[in-house]
């Protein structure tokens, strides 16, 4: 697990059947598929900076990392794109180390290993989720 901020923890996890764990997250919790931890770390702060900014388009932490982490303001198209999917997730918690474990424990998932992307293709997710910014 790895610790952006004292307040954001991700970490990948296997999900397998992503349709039981949807009713139990909430605005503080999120479970998304991408290809790299870092884009994802990326659309979390950028979430979290737009809801101390008063400028989030969602009306929670996990939609508007949703919407960030796929470059679009429609959440149908955010959770298609990077919703909840059998197989490899990133689990993102907006909160204290301790409740991203509890969290962990409780939705019964599973560690894996978390591998760095390339920079050339972490930075076209960057620049993805900063267009949320502009639409």
């Amino acid at each position: 697990m790895r610790e952006i901020k004292e307040n954001l923890h991700i970490t990948k996890v296997h999900v397998k059947n992503a349709e039981s764990l949807i009713p139990k997250l909430g605005g503080d919790v999120q479970i998304v598929s991408a290809e790299c931890w870092e884009a994802v770390a990326f659309a979390a702060l950028m979430a979290l900076r737009s809801f101390e900014r008063n400028t989030n388009h969602a009306r929670t932490l996990g939609g508007e990392l949703l919407i960030r982490l796929a470059g679009t303001l429609q959440i149908k198209d955010a959770i298609a794109r990077n919703g909840i999917k059998n197989g490899e997730n990133y689990l993102v918690v907006f909160g204290t180390r301790e409740r991203a474990l509890k969290v962990l424990s409780e939705l019964n998932l599973s560690e894996l290993p978390m591998a760095d992307c390339e920079r050339e293709k972490v930075k076209t997710f960057f620049e993805k989720a900063a267009l949320v910014e502009v639409l």
